[in-house]
């Protein structure tokens, strides 16, 4: 990959030869990011879900195994305060990763720990949010270490692709735990699952080792230094603005979507597998060709429109499905979950990155982290309590169609995130094209555009 997009800039002149330890990084991450992702997909999602309804968790529970994640991302400022004081990125990266990782072993056997069944749901919470602090800290320092590495002018493309195709090494995940979990009997099945996640996050640990690590001057600051310099700083106050409102809106529906499909909408794990599957071979395209258009016309147009991509039609389809039982609109979410989040991810990333000063890059993306995290994680423990209080929808008819007190949720969490937008115009990129100028080349098929597809 590293030596594919090294050729010419968007202008069509040379860049400069990507140095071989770059390159040497570039490569690695793109075997780390996959098995990373196959042990996020098996410690989250449908497979976590699955293994929570078995062991009797609550809506509250289920809101908050998804939220609290979130809510350990306040921990991002100590991780990058620790890195400026020590100055050696690399070393934190892999302790925080042996903890974050290795604790899934005691979900792995937890019905051989003897603790009250009533207990095992509220375990498994709590292992959750402590190994998310390490995983909190370790994904500030890395996104910090990696801005560092990738050149700027091929980081929208590079983690376009490298998202891409994490992804899809995600979905033959996704599809064989699916086959495996609708076979085998529980709880053993989600054992097994679970240990192979482990085990495949371990492989990921190790090829940190070979990242090459740009040196970063130790500093004397203070824990509150590094909190305070990216809040006076009045253009990543507007992105944070964004951000704290976006996250809340996700997480307002986000950890309801997978017990929808497996309660309501009685999918199986192999069909939820084929969804992952079809959003991320969907998102290997889309990414990529996300990342080359941000890094032409910048983030701010490209995270608008997937914002609001995933604010109209993903709850809809959603919904549709629910009220049509045809599972053809869950397919079709996946394509648009693809376009979405493939233009969401990267280009929230980078525009974080493109927000912040270089020499405090560690500083301000921890506190990114802990205000969109505290936020995500308000908004998951809110839609616990608000579907319970959505529950009266349950016995009201729509032309004679049943309702159900998801599609309440849906609808909320929909309407929130298409106006995410809203906040992104107050943001400042340079070189950034508006929305609407970005829409028309789009629908006039890049005529008049100038835009480099071979970028």
């Amino acid at each position: 990959m590293a030596e594919s997009i090294d050729t010419q800039s968007d202008s069509g002149a040379p860049n400069p030869p990507i140095p071989p330890e770059i390159k040497r990084t570039m490569r690695a991450s793109f075997v780390e990011g996959s098995a990373m992702q196959v042990f996020l997909n098996w410690t989250s999602g449908s497979v976590l879900i699955g293994y929570m309804l078995h062991l009797g968790a609550s809506p509250t529970h289920l809101g908050l195994v998804a939220s609290v994640p979130l809510l350990a991302q306040a921990m991002s400022p100590l991780a990058a305060w620790l890195a400026a004081v020590l100055g050696r990125r690399r070393l934190l990266v892999v302790l925080n990763a042996i903890f974050a990782r290795g604790l899934w072993i005691l979900a792995a056997v937890l019905p051989v720990l003897g603790l009250p069944p009533a207990a095992e749901p509220t375990f498994v919470v709590l292992l959750v949010l402590v190994s998310s602090v390490f995983q909190a800290a370790n994904s500030t320092l890395w996104a910090s270490w990696m801005a560092d590495v990738v050149p700027d002018n091929l980081r929208g493309r590079y983690f376009g692709a490298r998202t891409g195709i994490a992804g899809l090494v995600g979905t033959i995940a996704n599809l064989s735990a699916g086959w495996y979990l609708d076979r085998a009997a529980t709880p053993i099945g989600f054992q097994v699952v679970l240990i192979v996640g482990v085990v495949s996050a371990g492989i990921s640990v190790l090829l940190y080792l070979v990242h090459f690590d740009p040196p970063s001057p130790r500093e004397r600051v203070t824990l509150l230094h590094v909190v305070r310099t990216p809040l006076a700083d009045d253009n990543f106050r507007r992105f944070l603005a964004f951000a704290v409102y976006w996250q809340f809106a996700v997480f307002l529906s986000a950890p309801f979507v997978f017990p929808y499909f497996l309660d309501e909408l009685r999918l199986t794990f192999v069909q939820i597998a084929i969804w992952s599957a079809i959003a991320a071979s969907s998102a290997l395209a889309t990414t990529m060709l996300w990342g080359r258009i941000a890094d032409q016309v910048g983030n701010k147009a490209v995270l608008a429109i997937g914002t609001f991509v995933a604010g109209a039609a993903l709850p809809t389809c959603w919904i549709l499905a629910g009220i049509t039982g045809r599972t053809f609109y869950i397919w079709l979410s996946a394509v648009f979950d693809a376009v979405a989040w493939g233009a969401i991810g990267p280009a929230i990333f980078n525009l974080a990155l493109a927000s912040a000063p270089r020499a405090k890059r560690t500083s301000f993306f921890a506190m990114y982290a802990l205000a969109s995290g505290v936020a995500g994680f308000i908004g998951g423990v809110l839609s616990g309590p608000l579907l319970l209080l959505l529950q009266p929808l349950g016995s009201v008819t729509l032309w004679g169609v049943p309702l159900t007190p998801y599609y309440g949720l849906f609808v909320l969490s929909g309407l929130a995130r298409t106006q995410a937008w809203r906040l992104l115009r107050r943001v400042k990129e340079s070189n950034s094209w508006r929305t609407r100028d970005l829409l028309r080349q789009m629908r006039h098929g890049w005529r008049m555009s100038g835009f480099n597809w071979r970028a």
